[in-house]
């Protein structure tokens, strides 16, 4: 095909492209339609606006609703009040986490059932037991003089909250701790996931990542031992390389592990950040000292072997002159 031959076949797909482009009528009509489906909306909308006004000001006659803009405010206003969490009476509530720590104290096994009770209680009733309790967070009405140095009542129940906290911490820990011995890798996903995220609800995010890093570097730690071998004359680069390779395999296992327990609790950077440190940055750490400390000692064998060659030497030359 010569020049004239693209040319005019390219003028005819360019023709053909635009007589399939919407006309002037298409256009008006299709922003017609939008238009029309705007109004709809807006006629939804004060539809569904007015259907409140009417039923607050019939169900809270002291709530007169009269413009658009009162029911707007109205709202925000009811959807800060129904977030917080209801206001708990100091005396029931002191009596509630003692039963909760006598429980704890006096029979065994109780730590699900409660820890159960205490999620049920925050989901289902929105009462607040939060990582860090205070009196903004952990709601309770104290007589307590709002001018006195310390709130005898809070610290009651700040020292007992602690207590049962950290009944529930080392309850939980242990059972994280024996969840990596178990085989089967998903059954040890959903249980892991399970006990971060009832450790998340009684401590911070924070404290928690660092508890779980610091379980999971002893478990690291126990396989980099046993991929770099103690220093001794017998070790060269070969079985330096044979074990890491071999030690790769179970060191990618435990990061998969990992991410797909944490990357459903934790923000995508704190789950990466995570990864890094506990794992990236401790095996090149150690293999790091590993090679600087299996170098400093090829060299002081170098060393010693050119000092042995040196003396060896020396006599040798020694008794050829004696002999001479």
């Amino acid at each position: 095909m010569d020049w004239g031959d693209k040319y005019s076949h390219t003028s005819f797909d360019l023709h053909c492209l635009l007589n399939s482009l919407p006309g002037d009528l298409e256009f008006k009509q299709i922003f017609s339609d939008i238009d029309e489906k705007i109004e709809q909306n807006a006629t939804s909308i004060e539809h569904c606006i007015k259907e409140i006004q009417s039923e607050v000001n019939k169900q809270c006659p002291e709530v007169q609703l009269q413009t658009t803009t009162d029911c707007f405010e109205w709202l925000d206003n009811y959807n800060c009040n129904s977030s917080k969490s209801p206001s708990i009476p100091h005396g029931d509530l002191i009596k509630f986490l003692k039963t909760l720590q006598d429980s704890l104290k006096s029979e065994l096994n109780q730590e699900e059932v409660i820890l159960d009770l205490l999620w049920d209680l925050s989901c289902q009733s929105s009462v607040s037991f939060p990582a860090t309790l205070s009196g903004a967070s952990f709601h309770f009405l104290s007589r307590t003089s709002l001018h006195s140095v310390e709130d005898d009542s809070s610290m009651d129940v700040q020292s007992i909250w602690d207590n049962i906290r950290l009944h529930l911490r080392r309850f939980l820990v242990n059972k994280l701790q024996s969840h990596n011995e178990i085989i089967n890798s998903q059954h040890k996903i959903w249980l892991k996931k399970q006990c971060i995220q009832q450790l998340l609800f009684l401590y911070p995010e924070s404290e928690v990542i660092i508890k779980y890093q610091s379980i999971q570097n002893k478990l690291l730690a126990e396989l980099l031992q046993n991929c770099f071998p103690a220093y001794s004359r017998e070790l060269n680069l070969d079985i330096i390389a044979h074990g890491y390779q071999s030690t790769m395999l179970r060191l990618y296992s435990m990061i998969k592990e990992d991410f797909n327990t944490l990357h459903e609790i934790l923000a995508p950077t704190s789950t990466v950040k995570f990864i890094k440190e506990t794992y990236l940055d401790t095996v090149a750490e150690e293999m790091a000292k590993f090679l600087e400390n299996f170098c400093e000692l090829q060299f002081k064998e170098s060393a010693i072997r050119v000092i042995k060659t040196s003396k060896s030497s020396s006599r040798h030359r020694g008794s050829v002159h004696a002999l001479g």
